[in-house]
């Protein structure tokens, strides 16, 4: 499948019919604010994402990535045992190359073992991540213009969440409540309001067929639901105060209790629809309907599993990422690709693990198995 495939011809009108107002100048690269411009152009629309920033200094496999909600800053973790914020804006001209390479402006130490998955607040003050050890970490943010040579602050390890009992997969911010999702290997899925006293608020436990819960998210559209992902390939929607499931979403299941190669390897909600998306390890993209919870569309979407998906913050495009080097951008009205970009190497048959969407800024970002970020623009 190459990317040839995807061309899209786009005219100002179908620019108008797909609503796509300022998202259409997420390609221009702005490179002082990086703020969105106003008016559609053609133009604008078709100039396509570039690499701009190499995050380099993790020694091994980047899992997850968190966007600042406004700064032009990312924080990483990865199987190194760390976290590192990043400040785009502080860049070091590479050697005659067309990227900047970012140094990291903080380093996260404290799990023992690999970092998994993390996530940030919505004020950006504090980011939550999940590793192997089994915890949930809250840390309070520093500032991204600190000097990276500062003494370690230890204030700013705030919180360590101890409940799961295996390696936590997942994790997902309320965007209006200060509500965590966890998800981990020990078969449960958990609600924290981290800065309460007694911060475990719910704990969910699926039934054993539908596997170990692999990714989780809240149903945006509807803020009393979450929907997780299992490694047998099914979904569900719990009620979020009830702990019960509310929809069983369809899978492709023929064998009881699922092959591996169906597994779910990330879950996300639209921001506006009630729709749910799922990254399989069949390569597929499947999208379910929150409501009726059959599927919607199923493509095959890469040439290996996908891994990673983000929507961006206007529910117009989708990312996905996937261990065959190449993420994936598509127009979600269509569910047409309409740009590839290969942007990691392999290691271990494994490539790309996360992908995101900048949620005010026009950024994108990916992290992979090379133990490297890249930020396009």
């Amino acid at each position: 499948m190459n990317s040839a495939h995807y061309g899209m011809e786009v005219n100002d009108e179908s620019l108008e019919e797909m609503g796509l107002g300022e998202l259409a100048q997420l390609t221009v690269t702005n490179e002082a604010e990086g703020m969105y411009e106003s008016g559609t152009s053609k133009e604008a629309y078709s100039k396509m994402w570039n690499a701009k920033y190499t995050l380099r200094s993790h020694f091994d496999g980047v899992r997850a990535l968190a966007f600042h909600p406004i700064e032009p800053a990312l924080i990483t973790a990865s199987e190194d045992h760390t976290l590192k914020l990043w400040n785009l804006m502080r860049t070091i001209a590479g050697k005659k190359s067309a990227f900047l390479d970012v140094e990291p402006v903080y380093t996260f130490r404290g799990h023992q073992g690999a970092v998994l998955a993390t996530c940030m607040n919505p004020t950006g003050e504090q980011c939550y991540s999940g590793g192997v050890d089994g915890t949930v970490r809250v840390w309070n943010v520093p500032n991204s213009n600190i000097d990276p040579y500062d003494a370690y602050d230890p204030d700013v390890l705030s919180l360590t969440l101890s409940g799961h009992t295996d390696a936590v997969w997942g994790l997902a911010f309320h965007t209006q409540k200060p509500q965590l999702l966890s998800c981990s290997a020990d078969g449960t899925v958990k609600l924290w309001s981290p800065g309460s006293k007694a911060p475990l608020l719910q704990s969910y436990a699926a039934e054993p067929a539908m596997g170990v819960p692999s990714s989780v998210d809240f149903v945006h559209e509807d803020c009393s639901h979450m929907v997780a992902a299992y490694t047998s390939g099914r979904c569900a929607v719990y009620d979020l105060e009830t702990s019960k499931v509310v929809m069983q979403l369809e899978s492709n299941q023929n064998v009881e209790g699922g092959a591996p190669r169906d597994q779910v390897n990330c879950v996300v909600s639209h921001p506006t629809m009630p729709v749910t998306v799922a990254a399989h390890e069949d390569r597929h993209i499947r999208f379910y309907d929150n409501v009726t919870g059959k599927v919607v569309q199923a493509m095959v979407a890469h040439q290996d599993a996908v891994t990673s998906l983000a929507v961006d913050p206007h529910g117009l495009y989708l990312l996905s990422g996937s261990h065959d080097c190449s993420v994936r951008l598509w127009n979600l009205e269509t569910k047409q690709c309409v740009q590839e970009i290969t942007a990691h190497r392999k290691k271990s048959d494994e490539s790309i693990h996360c992908v995101g969407f900048h949620p005010t800024k026009p950024y994108i970002a990916s992290g992979g198995a090379d133990a490297l970020a890249k930020v396009f623009v």
